[in-house]
Order: C-alpha cells, then sequence, then structure tokens
C-alpha cells in the first residue's frame, strides 16, 4: 500500500524527534486516517534489528495491528501476546496490555526491544501501561528505546495530561484537516432535544456515572424519540447508536425493531459467536441499526456507516470524538456522515458536540448542515469582520446574515473565564483564548495533548514563541495562570489591557479610523475606541507596493 503524504511526513517527524534525543513521542491522527497504516511501516522505515512491541488493551485492537504488519511485509513474523496466546521470538509482538503483567511480563527482556507502539495512547498513564513502561526502562536517562503513542483523540476526558509519560507531540493532524484534503468523509449534524432531565446524574473521572445515566436516560420516550428522529433525518443510512449502558442497548434495539427498522444490540459480555454474527448481519446490509454500549467506541471499522446516533451524552470530548469517528471512514458511494445528537436537560452540565470538534460556538445549530463548510466560513467571517462576536452566531443559517448584525462586537471574555480574569481574552481559533497585547500582536492560551494548556506569544508576522506549559486543568484556572504570566511580562501595559479600562469606552479616533478604512474593513457605527483597537490588532495589515530605485 503506498502511504500518503501526511503518513509519510509522520514517519519523517518521528525520525527527526529521535534524533534530537525525544525518547516517548505522540502523534494523533483521527481514526480512519490510518495511524496502524504507519506503525506498521516501523521495522522497515527505522531498519531495525531488534524487535518491535505494540500495545493495545481490546482484542480487535489487536487483530488488527497484526494484520497491518502483516500486509505491510508478508514475510513478517507476528505473535500476539494475549491469554493463551504466547510469542516466542517474533520480530513484531502485538501484546494485550492487561495479559502483561507479573511473570508474563518479565519474561519480555528489554535488551531485546528497540521500538515500543502504544495504539489508543489516551490510556497510556493508567498505572498497568506504566508497570510495562518501567519494566522496559522507558523512562531511564539516555534510554536508546523509543516510545511512540498513537491517538485519535484531542485529550482526555478527566483531564489528566498525556504529558505525565509523553515529552511532546511530534506529528499531528486535525479531524477538520482530514475532512478538508478529502481523506474523510464530510460530517452533517442535526440536534434533537428530549425531556428527559440528566442535571442531576453525578459525574465520576470527567464523565457521568454509567449506571445512573443509563437509569435516566433509558425511558419509552426518549427511546421512541430515537427511532422517530432516525426515521426523519436519517432513514436508509447504516446507523450506529451509541447507548448509556447495556441494557438501555437492548431497549432502544427493541425499540427499532418493533417499527420495523432491523435493529441489533451489541454488548460486552454477549457470546462472540452471537456478537460475530450480528456484526455480519450489520456489515452486509440486512441490519440497519446496530446500537452498542462502550463496545465499538475502539477497533470496530466498518466504513459503510454513515449515520451516527448519540443517545449516550457525555462531558467527554474524548469519547465524543471516538464515537463520531466509527462513521466518518470514506467508501464507494458514501456521500458523508450525519451525526444526530440527542440533547437532554443537562442544567449545570456541559455536554461534548460537534460544536467542539470543529470549533463551533456551543449551542451552534447546523440543521444537517456541514460542520466542517460551517467552520471554514466562520474563519472567513473571522478574517473579514474581526469585529463580529462569533460566539453569538448561532446556525448556520447566520452566517449569510452576520455581516449585518452590528450586535455582534467582542465585548466581554467566553463566559467560561469571564469571573477569572479582568483582561480582554477572546476565543481563539481551534480551542483556547487570545490576548492582544500591541499592534498585531498576541499572547495564545491553547489546549495541548501532552499538557493540558500551553501559553505562548504571537508576533506581527505570525511567529510563535517557545510554549510555556500551564499544568492547570480547568479554563479559569489556566487563565488565571496566564493573567499572572502576562502581568509579568507586559507590567508597563497590563493598565492598558484590562477590559474595563477608561480608554475603551471614549469614541473611536479619526486616526483609528481612518486605519480601518484604509485597510478596506466594514465596521459599523458608533464604534468605540476599544472596539476599534480591536478590530486594529486582528486585522491584516495593508501590502505596501515595492518603491521605485531612487535615480542617482
Amino acid at each position: 500500500m503506498q502511504l500518503r503524504d501526511y503518513q509519510q511526513a509522520c514517519l519523517d517527524a518521528i525520525l527527526l524527534s529521535y534524533r534530537r534525543g525525544r525518547r516517548r513521542v505522540l502523534v494523533s491522527l483521527p481514526t480512519g486516517t490510518g495511524k496502524t497504516v504507519v506503525f506498521s511501516r516501523f521495522p522497515g522505515f527505522f531498519g531495525m534489528k531488534r524487535r518491535l512491541l505494540v500495545l493495545a488493551h481490546r482484542e480487535e485492537l489487536l487483530e488488527q495491528a497484526a494484520a497491518k504488519f502483516r500486509a505491510a511485509d508478508p514475510s513478517a513474523s507476528v505473535a500476539i501476546e494475549q491469554a493463551a496466546r504466547r510469542s516466542a521470538g517474533e520480530r513484531v509482538v502485538v501484546a494485550s496490555v492487561p495479559s502483561l503483567r507479573g511473570a508474563r511480563l518479565k519474561a519480555l527482556d528489554p535488551s531485546d526491544f528497540y521500538l515500543v507502539v502504544v495504539d489508543e495512547a489516551h490510556h497510556a498513564i493508567a498505572d498497568s501501561y506504566r508497570a510495562i513502561f518501567e519494566h522496559l526502562g522507558l523512562f531511564d536517562p539516555g534510554t536508546p528505546r523509543l516510545l511512540v503513542g498513537f491517538t485519535a483523540t484531542p485529550r482526555r476526558g478527566d483531564g489528566q495530561s498525556l504529558g505525565e509519560v509523553f515529552e511532546e507531540i511530534t506529528f499531528s493532524r486535525s479531524l477538520e484537516e482530514m475532512i478538508g484534503l478529502g481523506h474523510l468523509a464530510p460530517i452533517g449534524g442535526w440536534r434533537v432535544y428530549s425531556e428527559v432531565d440528566i442535571g442531576g446524574v453525578k459525574v465520576r473521572h470527567g464523565d457521568f456515572i454509567e449506571s445512573q445515566l443509563g437509569r435516566a436516560v433509558n425511558v419509552a420516550v426518549r427511546n421512541e424519540l430515537l427511532v422517530s428522529s432516525y426515521v426523519k433525518l436519517g432513514a436508509a443510512r447504516k446507523c450506529l447508536v451509541f447507548c448509556a449502558d447495556v441494557a438501555h442497548a437492548q431497549a432502544v434495539a427493541a425499540v427499532f425493531s418493533a417499527s420495523g427498522i432491523a435493529a441489533e444490540a451489541v454488548w460486552g459480555d454477549m457470546p462472540k459467536a452471537d456478537r460475530a454474527a450480528a456484526l455480519e448481519r450489520f456489515r452486509s446490509g440486512a441490519g440497519r441499526v446496530l446500537t452498542n454500549c462502550n463496545l465499538l467506541t475502539e477497533g470496530f471499522d466498518e466504513p459503510t456507516v454513515d449515520c451516527i446516533l448519540m443517545a449516550r451524552p457525555t462531558k467527554s470530548l474524548l469519547l465524543y470524538a471516538q464515537m463520531v469517528g466509527r462513521g466518518t471512514r470514506l467508501a464507494p458511494g458514501k456521500q458523508d456522515l450525519l451525526v444526530i445528537d440527542v440533547v437532554d436537560n443537562a442544567r449545570q452540565h456541559s455536554l461534548a458536540g460537534l460544536h467542539q470538534l470543529f470549533d463551533l460556538p456551543e449551542g451552534f445549530e447546523l440543521r444537517g448542515a456541514s460542520a466542517f463548510a460551517a467552520a471554514e466560513e466562520l474563519r472567513r467571517i473571522g478574517r473579514e469582520l474581526p469585529w463580529v462576536d462569533l460566539s453569538r452566531v448561532t446556525s448556520a443559517s447566520d452566517l449569510g446574515l452576520v455581516a449585518e448584525r452590528v450586535d455582534l462586537f467582542r465585548l466581554d471574555p467566553p463566559v467560561e473565564i469571564r469571573g477569572a480574569t479582568s483582561l480582554c481574552w477572546l476565543p481563539a481559533a481551534g480551542g483556547g483564548y487570545r490576548l492582544p497585547v500591541g499592534p498585531g500582536e498576541q499572547v495564545l492560551l491553547r489546549p495541548s495533548l501532552v499538557t493540558p494548556w500551553e501559553l505562548l506569544r504571537v508576533d506581527r508576522q505570525g511567529r510563535e514563541s517557545t510554549a510555556l506549559p500551564v499544568r492547570a486543568r480547568a479554563p479559569e484556572q489556566a487563565i488565571t495562570v496566564a493573567d499572572r504570566i502576562v502581568g509579568q511580562r507586559f507590567a508597563e501595559r497590563l493598565k492598558l489591557l484590562r477590559r474595563d479600562a477608561a480608554w475603551r469606552d471614549k469614541p473611536a479616533t479619526e486616526k483609528q479610523l481612518h486605519l480601518l478604512q484604509r485597510r478596506g474593513l466594514r465596521f459599523p457605527s458608533g464604534l468605540t475606541r476599544g472596539q476599534a483597537d480591536r478590530l486594529i490588532a486582528y486585522a491584516p495589515a495593508p501590502r505596501t507596493s515595492p518603491r521605485a530605485p531612487r535615480s542617482r
């Protein structure tokens, strides 16, 4: 199989990181873009003389990885280390993390292995993984061994940092980038609102407690809403339904079946033969709808899936991205993926959704439109009309009218950090926050895979300074740390950066208005000095024509 450009670039980036002395690196590639293909090329690419170990936690992932290594090199010796299956000196060992412990782990000689791969690397901070890393000496100073983690998801749901294991992100591509390049299916979305109240469901490790969530959402009226929403919005599509628990998955499948739609449920403790038969019926098209709970989020590969029904609300963007990823692969005749989100009354809970994956305003209604196209249009508006507060755009249909809306100024920081800062932080493209600190200059606080947040300065030419890690988890804690650092670095400007600075409310100066006009920017009447300053800070500078040479 010919590697795609970004897959080759990923291999090159890993090698470059190794030569720079990094020994524990992370790769982030969305589901469906071939991360298993990338690490199946490691033996040949690195010219390995010693063995390679791949760690995964599910049987499906073990089988997929072993198959990719054999496809990349049919002569390669590959073994699976799990339960009764044992390795015996094979060049590639694909091992189950739950099986690799005690005497079985000690039997692996660290000196035999040069390279260790972790599939679904967001699990890598668990004690079971760390025990393997310690045994292999991956944390030893000066170790020649290399650990490469692969993940398709942006961050852990519980806020823990992958920087506890990995030193850097050596290569990353976003879901949006891969859709734009044509490697993944476009995604359209609908929100369907239910009357079910999940505000009282408790949270543990960053997401709802499964047993409580199952009791809250597994009710007849909501289950019937799932079926009617599918019939109205996604009928004839091959649909995966993600449910809260096993009982919920079984109940939802029963409601679909009672409505005349071929549907089945699968779950972890289901007899393997029965589960395999149900999956095969779904793949063949004999079944149109397949419900599950925590079974098909990882390791399930069926490219013809073109509808995802989110019957399980989640606070975890990691889990949400995994579920969406089950439908993003390309397939002949497949035009797009439709995601139907069921939104319950969550009260104080903030739920993950497509808006986070594509950096859309919270509450943004796609109503079936492409999330990628909406995000592209928002970015265009942000470039051409930087005075618009895009967080207040509520739907795809608003995008064509936003230039006429004069009430959309960015006046305050986003609501989640508003009480924690006195400075004029704004939402940043791709997530996080930005603070103008001078003409064309800004400070950027953005999420990171290795540390929860990182802080950096961007100059007028768009050049970024070295990022400082910010280890606070919650946005309001991170912004407090950022404010302290800004106060130290820009002490002489701090009064001017405050959002209550008196100068901001004065009328815009003639010089400001003239500069805006020169740059060809539309802006509303009644502009204040603070608004004009903010607009100038984000507007592109006018291009200057090269001067004619002086005559001598």
